[in-house]
């Protein structure tokens, strides 16, 4: 067997380990090595990128002549930093005399073993032993910045300037020291008495205490989507242990719409632009045209966010985004070359060295016993429950609805599962009876019921020349039902038994739960999820226009006979889903629902396969305007993978593209590509003048048990 070294992933201490470059320092970029712009703080005395991406900008820019917003009185003329091939690394890994750590031993920082130049020309510290294979030179890339570490660095530094937090906000007094020297920012500047101006990032007393309220009480997801963020507030005035993914799902999922009502519109905005930055570098696939634009708009939004926070606020981390673009154009989709597997495995390896006075050997022992124990398991009997044969919590089963005879539409062998008590419950009226069957029969994916569809509004039309499509599907919701009834006699064998079994309609009982699992998804109703620490009956359905509501009942709806049909049904209350009346997407592809605006058409049924899940968060707001807007978040489901001819791209189906402003470059304005135009609909919504029923006090938020105590066997 051979193996082939593709690239190096790590944080970036273990890539200064791995690729002989050191990643501290001025020059602790690997990418624009010994042409950085970065310089030394005078009284911070820390290095600093800050105006270190103007010279990534295109030539005409505006931002390149700007003499007051960045470093003062300087006009940037410099073009980026080219990228070097294998071929130029080696040759000047040679030219500075950088060797091998067998040669020159663990003592090359001491000064007289450092090569010559080092820390002001170049920061090779030694040749990495990579070098010695054939290949490694004519790779495009040899080491990863890791996504996940920047991203989460990114956010530790916005969140502790933002909260002032004491000893970590990039924002002290150090720093507006160092602001005159730099650059031409008043509002900045320590006043002549020794008072220090508050600056228009930090949030208010008033503000903090809402956010931290908002993320305690009201920020709830999906079970398994992340931790509970609300044991991550401390004492009302700080975030603590928050994991690399709970601030993954902090940045992108909350930062959008988090500060919407709490600073200021351009401080907010330049946050809301690198979240999209990492959203969209995040996305399963890629477009090359889509990287090039994340190319081309990332030294916009940090010249942003340059505008807004002191020089102090940006360090390496803050500079090596302006790089991830390029990597991802040369490696692909970011799962490829971030930490998260990894750290995930370095987890299950720690939990192995039980003894820690050995603790090399004790992960050995315990890897070796586990793959002997996964190799025995193979010849167990099927009956035996081994580790590999656990179901996972949410479960959903994963065998169809099967049947005696073949060709039985998919609506009645869908994958899901039902959880907690069931019960047997009659219709809830005849009206629900009608609307269930109705959507069944227009739902089942058969020439033949498509036949039939297309009969009945072809008689409909001629009966009626000129009616509007809208009428028409008024009528077949009425009308279908019975029509179709009388189109085919019951022992015409011409028809399938399952046709004749359907057309009947269903029983006169249901059998229904609070719980369902499919599809990756935990669906709960709201009566039973409402009190819970998460949040599983948000619910949207993808089409033209889609449509979004809360989950109200699941019921499982049976057909008479000897098949003995069954099909899973999601009732649901339907938001009004008009553009701008109640629904609004903003620049930044936040969807908001108005919770006090209701779909007034009957149509309340969807099949479980058809439901994607989703979850409304108020914003935290210090006024009450505004308060029925609602955020509606759009879940993927974990262990998924979605198999087409397209794959999926993350969760929105879409990347948020960036445009490039050419002469405003006050904001960044983001375009969802699948929402450019929207059709209108009829006139069938409602107001309701009612209370938000998704804002509870805290007395209403309780805990989250394991939804496993009450699943059925």
């Amino acid at each position: 067997m051979r193996a082939v070294l593709l690239w190096t992933i790590s944080d970036f201490p273990a890539y200064g380990m791995l690729s002989g470059w050191t990643t501290h320092g001025r020059l602790s970029c690997p990418y624009c090595h010994g042409s950085t712009d970065a310089f030394q703080l005078k009284n911070g005395r820390k290095s600093c990128w800050f105006d270190c991406h103007r010279r990534f900008l295109p030539v005409a820019h505006p931002y390149r002549r700007n003499k007051t917003l960045f470093r003062k009185n300087k006009v940037v003329r410099d073009s980026p930093p080219p990228y070097l091939t294998g071929q130029q690394i080696e040759e000047d890994i040679d030219y500075y005399g950088a060797q091998k750590t067998v040669k020159q031993g663990g003592n090359w920082h001491v000064p007289g073993n450092m090569p010559d130049g080092y820390g002001v020309s170049h920061n090779w510290h030694k040749k990495s032993i990579f070098w010695e294979l054939p290949y490694w030179k004519d790779l495009l890339l040899r080491h990863n910045l890791d996504v996940m570490h920047i991203e989460k660095n990114f956010f530790d530094n916005i969140m502790n300037t933002i909260l002032n937090v004491p000893g970590k906000t990039k924002d002290n007094k150090k720093s507006r020291m160092d602001v005159p020297d730099i650059c031409s920012r008043s509002e900045l500047h320590i006043k002549s008495n020794g008072n220090v101006p508050v600056p228009s990032f930090r949030l208010s007393s008033e503000a903090k205490s809402t956010l931290f309220d908002w993320v305690a009480s009201e920020v709830k997801f999906p079970d398994g989507y992340v931790s509970n963020l609300s044991r991550c507030v401390e004492r009302g005035q700080k975030f603590s242990g928050m994991k690399s993914h709970d601030c993954h799902v902090f940045m992108q999922r909350l930062l959008p719409f988090a500060f919407a009502e709490l600073l200021l519109t351009n401080v907010h905005e330049a946050l809301a632009a690198i979240r999209a930055f990492f959203r969209d570098l995040s996305t399963r696939t890629f477009k090359e045209e889509v990287i090039e634009q994340l190319h081309e708009n990332i030294p916009i939004i940090v010249c942003n966010l340059e505008k807004i926070f002191p020089p102090s606020f940006f360090d390496v981390m803050e500079h090596l985004v302006v790089h991830l673009p390029y990597e991802a154009l040369l490696r692909g989709p970011v799962h490829n070359g971030w930490m998260y597997p990894y750290e995930r495995s370095m987890k299950h390896l720690k939990g192995k060295a039980r003894n820690l006075a050995k603790v090399e050997g004790s992960i050995v022992a315990g890897s070796l016993t586990a793959e002997t124990s996964n190799f025995t398991s193979y010849y167990f009997a099927s009956t035996v429950r081994t580790r590999k044969r656990v179901p996972r919590r949410y479960d959903d089963g994963g065998v169809p609805q099967s049947y005696a005879v073949d060709g039985v539409p998919d609506i009645f062998c869908q994958i899901g599962r039902f959880g907690g008590k069931l019960r047997e419950v009659w219709w809830s009226s005849d009206e629900d009876k009608h609307s269930a069957h109705t959507y069944i029969l227009l739902n089942c994916e058969d020439a033949v019921m498509r036949s039939f569809e297309s009969l009945f509004v072809s008689q409909v039309e001629e009966a009626i020349p000129g009616i509007s499509g809208t009428e028409v599907d008024a009528r077949k919701d009425k009308h279908f039902v019975k029509w179709l009834k009388g189109q085919v006699d019951y022992d015409d064998p011409y028809y399938p038994v399952w046709f004749h079994d359907l057309i009947q309609g269903p029983v006169a009982k249901v059998t229904t739960s609070s719980m369902y699992f499919t599809r990756g998804f935990t669906f709960h109703t709201y009566e039973y999820g409402r009190r819970r620490a998460t949040s599983n009956y948000g619910i949207c359905v993808k089409g033209e226009t889609d449509f979004y509501g809360i989950l109200q009942e699941i019921i499982e709806v049976e057909f008479p006979g000897l098949l003995k049909l069954k099909c899973v049904l999601f009732k649901c209350e339907w938001f009004d889903p008009v553009e701008n009346r109640g629904v609004r997407f903003n620049k930044f592809g936040v969807v908001d629902i108005h919770s006090g605006r209701r779909y007034n058409k009957f149509e309340p049924f969807i099949l479980a396969s058809q439901a994607e899940q989703v979850s409304f968060l108020p914003y935290p707001r210090l006024r009450s305007s505004g308060i029925n807007w609602l955020t509606a978040i759009k879940i993927t489901p974990r262990g998924r993978i979605v198999a087409g001819e397209e794959p999926p791209l993350q969760e929105e189906d879409a990347i948020n593209e960036v445009e490039v402003p050419d002469q405003q470059t006050d904001e960044i304005l983001l375009i969802d590509s699948d929402n450019c135009q929207y059709e209108d609909l009829p006139e069938d919504v409602t107001d309701e003048a009612r209370e938000d029923e998704f804002d509870r006090s805290d007395d209403d938020h309780c805990s989250d048990v394991d939804e496993n105590s009450n699943d059925s066997s």
